[in-house]
């Protein structure tokens, strides 16, 4: 498997990585599953509705209880009535917390970059940054990527890379530790620091069998 590889001069370049990393058959079903995972964990589940208890209300009955031809009713905080409380609304305690194994999730991040190779870029640009948001600007617009999100991928991120990416307002950044399948669909183009592709392919090789 072959990504394209910009040098610091802006030049392209061919670079051969990893067929088991950059290159599966994705595993669609488990990519689906994964992408769910991560929805269901971000929801923080705050949502709570008040039921006919907890609705502050009169409880005095407010129609006689025979002759209306209506049904009884002794309180006006029945969920039947506008102002009541309700039935089978949300709570809070009801948010269920979905999970992957270390070894779904690496499969699952196999199957994300693979399914998106041929968006990646590797760009030894990033490794030459000074700190100026100017400088990681001009190091993005030199891929030519035209991209409403650009996805950075790090081996490692210091203080200089940050402090020249965190403020561009089409680029995310991340370290490959804290990389998964979400990330990696949810951007436009991807662009990866050699370091980051090697730390990649050796982590995600060795723990995905």
């Amino acid at each position: 498997m072959k990504l394209v590889k910009i040098d610091a001069t802006g030049k392209k370049l061919s670079l051969t990585v990893s067929d088991e990393v950059f290159g599966a058959k994705p595993n669609q079903k488990l990519l689906a599953q994964a992408i769910r995972v991560y929805f269901a964990n971000a929801h923080l589940g705050r949502s709570k509705t008040k039921t006919r208890g907890e609705v502050k209300r009169t409880t005095k009955k407010w129609f006689k209880q025979k002759g209306t031809g209506n049904a009884r009713h002794g309180a006006r905080s029945a969920p039947i009535f506008v102002g009541g409380g309700v039935a089978h609304g949300p709570k809070v305690e009801q948010h269920l917390t979905l999970k992957l194994s270390q070894q779904l999730k690496k499969k699952s991040l196999i199957a994300a970059l693979s399914l998106r190779a041929e968006d990646s870029v590797v760009s030894a640009a990033l490794d030459n940054l000074t700190g100026k948001a100017k400088d990681g600007q001009k190091a993005l617009e030199s891929l030519k990527l035209e991209s409403n999100k650009i996805l950075v991928i790090l081996d490692q991120v210091n203080e200089t890379q940050e402090r020249s990416l965190r403020n561009l307002p089409n680029a995310v950044v991340v370290e490959t530790r804290r990389l998964n399948a979400f990330d990696v669909m949810a951007a436009d183009k991807l662009v990866f620091s050699p370091a980051a592709v090697k730390n990649l392919e050796t982590r995600l090789i060795i723990n995905a069998k």
